[in-house]
This record gives C-alpha cells, structure tokens and sequence, in this order.
C-alpha cells in the first residue's frame, strides 16, 4: 500500500508541471513571466517610437524637399535676367546672408547671385533684362548703398 501512494504521489507530481493551470499558478515562473509581459510593452513601445521617428523624418524630408523646390524655381526666375546690379561679393554664405538682408532694408528686390558656379556668392541689390538698363541703375544704387556697386552678367 505504501508502494502504491508513492507511485500515485510520484505520477501526480510528474505529471502536475505540464498542466497549464498548474503552470499559471506556479509561484517560482511569476516573476520570469512578468519579466516577459515586460519585455513584450517594452518592444511595442520601441517600434512605436522607431515608426513615430520615421514619420517625423519624412515629414521633414519632405518640408527639406519642398524648400529646394522652391528655391530652384526662384533660381529659375533670377537667371531668366541677365544682368545684375552687385553690391556685395562673399565666400562666405552666411556673411552674404546678412548682406541681402541689409540691402532688402533699402526697398531694394535683392538676391542672391552665384557667379559662374564658382564658389562666390554676389548679393544683387536689382536685375534688368538689359544692359542699358542695369547701368542706368548703377548710379543711383551707388549713391544710396555703395559706391563700388558693379554690373555682372549673369549666364
């Protein structure tokens, strides 16, 4: 009779850890399965983060995108005149920056100019679709902004 209670105890206890109400119950798996629920939100709150940074990188691809476009087309506008009334030429894209806002503080419809494709930046206080024109201009935009102003011909 003792031989069968321990045979009954010992298939109860092997057969007890694959039930899985037994398994839910279990105190010694509680912590390890939090430690998992855990992990799971921790990864779900990765991705969405990660898919959360993705789209603000677009977006701002797409804002970056949109500006280049823009001022491809106002490029587009300025070379479509020839000549160009400088009255400041930088190397630095900053210093030329700060100059076109100077001279828009004039009245004057300035931009800036890039010579050849070289490496200059020409601030342009105004341009004219000719020659005559744009040293016609010369005079005025010397006395009021800079004597040194000169004519650039644009290509």
């Amino acid at each position: 009779m003792k031989r069968l209670v321990i045979v009954l105890l010992a298939g109860i206890l092997l057969l007890t850890p694959s039930c899985d109400f037994m398994k839910s119950i279990n105190p010694f798996g509680k912590k390890k399965r939090q430690t998992e629920t855990l992990q799971k939100q921790q990864e779900a709150y990765r991705v969405a983060d990660s898919i959360r940074v993705a789209n603000e990188q677009a977006e701002a691809e797409k804002a970056r995108l949109a500006e280049q476009a823009r001022l491809a087309e106002e490029q587009k506008t300025v070379e479509l005149k020839k000549y160009h009334v400088i009255v400041g030429s930088f190397l630095t894209p900053a210093y030329a920056d700060d100059w076109l806002g100077h001279i828009k503080g004039f009245g004057y419809d300035a931009q800036i100019v890039g010579m050849n494709g070289g490496r200059w930046h020409l601030v342009s206080a105004k341009s004219f679709d000719s020659i005559h024109d744009a040293y016609k201009a010369v005079g005025s935009i010397q006395e009021k902004i800079d004597s040194e102003a000169w004519v650039y011909r644009g290509e």
